[in-house]
């Protein structure tokens, strides 16, 4: 299975979202399961929910409905994220989702020297995003992303599939994107 996190507010309009699906239309439809970030109910953690996760961790009841998303992203054969370039990041809605999977005994573990060991099965995460402006290596909600995959939950790759310079001339916008829509032909 190949899990797609759309965070792109937007919905349908979204440029993000338009080439990420550029990309999703290569792959075999019967084998994605796409999550739609804004239609769905996440709270971040407060303080009597992240008490109340610490104790079904400690109790290993890993099968509690809380962790669908952890086990369903740790399961995942490969991640596909969009994520629109918001305040130098991503929409807040993707860090609320991305509190919800790193559980510590069941997408990650910490070893005996207390470096976090991944448990994701997935070999690669593609992170697809669109800014206004250029922002280039200096993505910082790729990077935060990429080294969260990286170090906490064992994805070895992340790319970045970025379309830049979008809001700099209106007249332009569906142009560049356009010819970014073929990337993956």
């Amino acid at each position: 299975m190949i899990l797609v996190v759309n965070s792109c507010i937007r919905g349908a309009q979204s440029a993000t979202w338009r080439y990420c699906k550029a990309y999703l239309d290569t792959l075999p439809a019967d084998r994605l399961e796409v999550l739609e970030l804004e239609r769905m109910a996440l709270c971040p953690l407060d303080r009597a929910a992240l008490e109340a996760r610490d104790a079904l961790c400690r109790a290993g009841a890993f099968e509690d409905a809380s962790f669908r998303l952890a086990r369903q992203f740790r399961d995942a054969e490969e991640i596909v994220i969009a994520a629109p370039y918001w305040d130098l990041s991503f929409p807040s809605r993707l860090r609320v989702y991305l509190e919800q999977i790193i559980v510590a005994g069941l997408t990650f573990h910490y070893r005996a020297d207390g470096r976090p060991e991944g448990h994701c099965r997935a070999e690669r995460l593609h992170y697809f995003s669109t800014c206004g402006g250029f922002v280039g290596e200096r993505h910082l909600g790729f990077c935060y992303v990429r080294e969260l995959a990286a170090t906490m939950l064992g994805i070895p790759e992340s790319i970045l599939h970025m379309v830049e310079g979008l809001d700099i001339d209106p007249m332009r916008r569906e142009a560049i994107l356009a010819a970014h829509l073929h990337d993956f032909d």
